[in-house]
C-alpha cells in the first residue's frame, strides 16, 4: 500500500429533493448561491461548493444524466484545483456554474434527459452525410468554428472537435491554429480529423497538433461510431468501468476499493485463484489487476489461465509487483500480462491507467460487435441480445418484445438509384431507430435491409403502437440520392416476444413470420405474431 493513503471524508447530502428535472434548478441555485456568499471565507466556501457537487454528481449518475454529469464533474476538478492552488478570483468557477445553470433551463425546458452535448468542426463547412448521421446517433450536436476567432464558450465546454480537413488547405497553419485551440479546451474533450488524404506526413502532423484519433476516406462507419461513443464516455470522464484485483493481502482490497470508489471504479477482490477465476467469467471485469507472487498460484500461471477463456482472452492484464528485475517482468508480460505496474504506484496514475486500458478495451469489443455501415449491433450481437434479454425477461417475469423490420422495395431503391443511395436509406432508418427508442432498448442491422430491435419490459401491443409511429415518421423522412433527387421509402415490420415465445429462435421467427404477414398484406405496416397465430 502506498505510503500517502489518506482517509477522504465522505460527501454530505443535499436535501432531499424528488429526481424529476424540476428539482434541478434549485440546485443550481444552490451552487451560485455558495459561490456567490459575500461573508463566507472563501475555503469555507470551496468547501461547501464541493460537498454539494459531489452530491450531485451522485444524482447525476443515478439519473444517467451524462451531459450534467461531465460538468458536474469538470466543476469538482475546478475546486480541487482552487483548493491546490488559488486564484485572484473564482471567475473560471462561475463560468462553469452558470454554464451548467444553462443546461439546467434546458433540462426544465424540454424535459429532456439528455441535452445535447457540442461537436465544434472546422476547416470546411461539408460536412459529410454519415458524420451528420453518427453525430445524431451519439447525442451531439454539432457546432461550426471559426479558427481564427473561436468562441471561449463553445471551447470550455465542447466534448468533441472535428477538423474536416481539405487538399487544398494551409495544414501547416491550420494544425498549429489547432494546437492553440486544444491548450484551450476541457481536457477530457477529444478530437478527431477527417482527412481525404491518407499518408504518414499528415498523420504525424495531426500528432503533433494534438488530435486524438484521424479517419480517412471512404470513412469507416463503425469506427467513426466507436470513436463518437467513446468521445461522449470521455466527455463525462465517469462511465462506470469494473476492474477485478487478485492479491492474497486484504489490505490490498481495502486500500484500492477506497481509491476506485470516489473514480466511479467497481472493485471486485480476490485472494484466491478460483474465486477469482469464477468472480473474472461471472462479471467480465473491463481490466485485471494482478499480484505477480502469490502462495497458491503465482500471477503469470493466473494470466494464462485467463487468457485460455474465450471470454477472458482479451481484457487487460496489469500485473502489479515490487519486481524490479527486467527479465523477470518481461517473462511475465510474454505470458498474458499487457503491462507491469509497481505496487506503489499513486493512485491517481492507477486509475488513470485502468481508464485508459478499460476505453481502449471496450472500443475493440464495440468495433466486433458494431455494423461496419449503420454503426449499430451487428448480426451476431442483436441475436445474442435476444437471447440475454429473454433471460432477463423470464427471472424478472417482465415481457419483452422483438421487432424485425424490412424497407420496402428495397431492391428497385438500389437499381433506380444505384447502391450509394440505398446505403443512405439504410443509414438513416438505422439513426432514426437509434435516437428515437429508448437508451437500453436493442437495435441491430439483422442483415441487408432487414433490422431487429429488442424491446425490454414491453407488451406486444405496446410494441406494435411504437413502431408503428416510427413507420410513419421514416415515411416523412426524405432522403437525397446521389444524383441529387429527393425519395421517400417506407418500411414493414413484425412483432412477436415473451411470454407468447418462449426461446430466442421462437421469437426472432415468429417477429419473422409477422413481417412476412405484413409484407402480404401490401407492405408499409406493422404486423403481430401472437401465440395463437
Amino acid at each position: 500500500m502506498p505510503d500517502d493513503a489518506v482517509t477522504e471524508p465522505d460527501p454530505i447530502d443535499l436535501p432531499d429533493w424528488d429526481t424529476g428535472p424540476r428539482d434541478w434548478p434549485m440546485a443550481a441555485s444552490s451552487l451560485r448561491a455558495t459561490v456567490d456568499a459575500p461573508t463566507a471565507r472563501r475555503a469555507t466556501r470551496l468547501a461547501d461548493l464541493q460537498s454539494q457537487v459531489r452530491c450531485l454528481i451522485q444524482r447525476a449518475r443515478h439519473q444517467k444524466l451524462r451531459v450534467l454529469l461531465g460538468v458536474l464533474n469538470r466543476i469538482d476538478q475546478e475546486i480541487a484545483r482552487e483548493h491546490a492552488q488559488g486564484s485572484a478570483d473564482l471567475s473560471r468557477l462561475n463560468r462553469l456554474i452558470r454554464y451548467f445553470d444553462r443546461l439546467v433551463q434546458h433540462l426544465q425546458k424540454t424535459q429532456d434527459d439528455t441535452p445535447e452535448a457540442i461537436a465544434l468542426y472546422t476547416g470546411s463547412t461539408d460536412v459529410p452525410e454519415v458524420l451528420e448521421d453518427s453525430l445524431r446517433r451519439s447525442g451531439f450536436g454539432a457546432h461550426p468554428i471559426n479558427l481564427e476567432n473561436p468562441d471561449p464558450a463553445l471551447l470550455e465546454h465542447t466534448g468533441l472537435l472535428i477538423y474536416l480537413a481539405q487538399d487544398d488547405a494551409d495544414h501547416e497553419r491550420e494544425f498549429s491554429q489547432l494546437a492553440d485551440l486544444k491548450k484551450r479546451m476541457s481536457a477530457c474533450a477529444q478530437s478527431l480529423m477527417i482527412s481525404q488524404r491518407d499518408d504518414f506526413a499528415i498523420r504525424a502532423a495531426a500528432v503533433r497538433a494534438g488530435i486524438d484519433h484521424v479517419i480517412t476516406y471512404p470513412i469507416d462507419s463503425a469506427r467513426l461510431n466507436t470513436l463518437l461513443t467513446g468521445a461522449r464516455a470521455y466527455e463525462c470522464d465517469d462511465e462506470q468501468i469494473t476492474v477485478l484485483l487478485v492479491d492474497d493481502m486484504a489490505t490490498a482490497g481495502m486500500y484500492w476499493r477506497k481509491q476506485f470508489a470516489r473514480a466511479n471504479v467497481r472493485l471486485l477482490f480476490e485472494t484466491r485463484p478460483q474465486a477469482a477465476f469464477d468472480a473474472a467469467i461471472t462479471e467480465q471485469p473491463d481490466v485485471i489487476l494482478l499480484d505477480l507472487y502469490m502462495p497458491e498460484m503465482d500471477g503469470v500461471d493466473l494470466a494464462r489461465i485467463f487468457r485460455e477463456h474465450p471470454q477472458l482472452s482479451d481484457v487487460p492484464i496489469l500485473f502489479m509487483s515490487t519486481e524490479e528485475r527486467d527479465q523477470h517482468r518481461l517473462e511475465a508480460k510474454l505470458q498474458g500480462g499487457d503491462d507491469f505496474l509497481n505496487k506503489s504506484i499513486a493512485g491517481d496514475d492507477l486509475i488513470r491507467m485502468v481508464r485508459y486500458r478499460a476505453q481502449r478495451y471496450r472500443q475493440a469489443r464495440a468495433e466486433r460487435r458494431t455494423d461496419s455501415l449503420t454503426g449499430l449491433l451487428n448480426h451476431r450481437a442483436i441475436t445474442n441480445l435476444v437471447d440475454s434479454e429473454l433471460d432477463r425477461a423470464i427471472r424478472q417475469e417482465q415481457p419483452l418484445s422483438v421487432v424485425m423490420i424490412d424497407i420496402d422495395n428495397f431492391k428497385s431503391i438500389n437499381d433506380t438509384h444505384g447502391h450509394p443511395s440505398g446505403d443512405r436509406v439504410i443509414r438513416r432508418l438505422s439513426t432514426l431507430l437509434n435516437t428515437r427508442l429508448r437508451k437500453y432498448d436493442g437495435v441491430g442491422r439483422y442483415g441487408g435491409e432487414e433490422f431487429l430491435v429488442v424491446l425490454p419490459a414491453t407488451e406486444i401491443d405496446a410494441a406494435v403502437e411504437l413502431i408503428d409511429r416510427l413507420r410513419e415518421q421514416f415515411a416523412e423522412i426524405a432522403v437525397t440520392t446521389e444524383a441529387g433527387d429527393t425519395i421517400h421509402c417506407q418500411f414493414s415490420a413484425g412483432v412477436a416476444g415473451y411470454p407468447e415465445h418462449i426461446t430466442p429462435q421462437e421469437i426472432i421467427n415468429a417477429a419473422d413470420g409477422a413481417l412476412y404477414s405484413a409484407k402480404q398484406a401490401g407492405r408499409n405496416q406493422v404486423k403481430a405474431r401472437h401465440y395463437e397465430d
